[in-house]
């Protein structure tokens, strides 16, 4: 499952994405198999719905403190150089490595934190969180205290095993303890491993969106979710024709 992190869905960069998956998904499966999904990848390029979670923390509540069932664990790294040479190799390596490189070193630029998750002291998955603002312009505005998580990947051989709501769930608590006022996260609505995923943690469901970019502005339209409703914190956005700017 990849990546739920808020895209410009009208910068050269979310049309090139997609494509480089493709290259990525042919050098591993071969042409057949990258034919087969064909239609898949079509439907994804072009697709730009986003549905959007997000998380209150409690005040003045002592952490849950989460803690994540064995044989998983988890660490938190605040650069490349506090990073494992096989864990970074590993991450770099596994779709596009140029963009990855360039990703990972613009986020720790920015103050992101990656989170590592381990099975049996394996990689086994990933995900991103910034505090305060976010990469590119976000859906919903962001205050100075909030979370920002994104970009969550559980690698192939570790899927079906909860893998990616622990490291969620724990993340959380750990946004917890930091007192920190909301977390946000979103996912493209077409990944419905991710949702399914996302489901299984304290998030609530925000709304669904869609944004494009023009002369600067970032341009937000907010939708109903016509398959299980919108909650009361989505409903001040769930006019089909209502736009916001940012």
């Amino acid at each position: 499952m990849k990546p739920a992190n808020a895209v410009n869905t009208s910068s050269p960069m979310a049309i090139f994405e997609p494509i480089s998956r493709v290259f990525a998904f042919f050098k591993r499966h071969g042409f057949r198999a990258t034919l087969r999904r064909s239609w898949v990848f079509v439907q994804r390029m072009f697709s730009n719905r986003m549905v959007l979670f997000y998380l209150d923390f409690p005040k003045g509540e002592a952490s849950s403190g989460t803690r994540l069932p064995q044989p998983l664990t988890a660490e938190r790294k605040g650069s490349q150089a506090e990073m494992r040479a096989e864990d970074l190799e590993k991450i770099v390596n596994f779709w596009n490595p140029r963009m990855t490189q360039r990703n990972m070193t613009e986020r720790f630029g920015q103050g992101a934190s990656l989170w590592l998750i381990r099975w049996e002291g394996r990689l086994a998955g990933y995900g991103w969180t910034m505090t305060g603002h976010t990469i590119e312009p976000h859906y919903h505005p962001l205050g100075a205290n909030d979370v920002h998580m994104f970009d969550f990947l559980v690698f192939p051989e570790f899927r079906g095993r909860n893998v990616n709501p622990s490291l969620v769930d724990f993340i959380l608590d750990q946004m917890t303890q930091e007192g920190r006022n909301r977390a946000y996260i979103e996912v493209r609505e077409w990944n419905k491993p991710q949702l399914q995923s996302l489901r299984k943690t304290k998030f609530q469901l925000l709304g669904v969106a869609r944004k494009t970019s023009l002369f600067g502005r970032t341009f937000v339209e907010w939708m109903p979710d016509r398959r299980s409703g919108l909650t009361p914190e989505a409903k001040n956005h769930s006019n089909p024709a209502s736009l916001t700017a940012r």
